[in-house]
């Protein structure tokens, strides 16, 4: 005798299983860096005024210094639901900071979304950008700063929010 005939009654119920539709869960992962990593001057004119402290990249020098930030995504996933660099002033007077988000790929259509701030003696504030910035789209492509620093500014941390799908 087949010491296997019970499992006869569980084939229709493993069949049923296997064909209803996988359901995803959907994560928002949030990854964070300094911008000593990910950032440097954009020129080598502007490397001598930008100074890459441990928990910051500041414009030390005298004239507005423009640095560039590669920020990091998933890339099982470039579902990017929003991204912000965290911008302090140094210094003893207000200041505006201006960054453009650089959203594509070096070979296709590329978009740029500026935004600007005005920060205090001795404050600080967040650039951000989100869904509202991309038409209420996630961000699927390569995503880059490009930032002015005025003098006695700097960049604090980088963040990047990911919409994770797992089966």
């Amino acid at each position: 005798m087949n010491k296997t005939h019970w499992l006869l009654p569980l084939i229709p119920l493993a069949l049923a299983a296997a064909s209803t539709p996988a359901r995803a869960v959907d994560l928002l992962s949030t990854n964070g860096t300094g911008p000593v990593g990910n950032c440097q001057a954009a020129l080598p004119a502007y490397e001598g005024m930008t100074r890459k402290r441990p928990l910051a990249l500041v414009n030390e020098g005298e004239d507005v210094s423009f640095v560039t930030c590669a920020l990091t995504t998933e890339e099982v996933s470039l579902n990017v639901n929003h991204f912000s660099t965290r911008v302090s002033n140094l210094g003893d007077e207000a200041v505006t900071v201006s960054c453009t988000a650089v959203v594509g790929d070096e070979l296709d259509s590329t978009r740029y979304i500026v935004k600007t701030l005005t920060l205090p003696p001795g404050g600080e504030d967040t650039l951000a950008w989100g869904l509202a910035d991309n038409g209420g789209l996630l961000f699927n492509k390569s995503i880059a700063l490009s930032c002015a620093l005025p003098p006695m500014v700097g960049l604090n941390r980088n963040r990047v929010t990911t919409l994770l799908s797992i089966l």
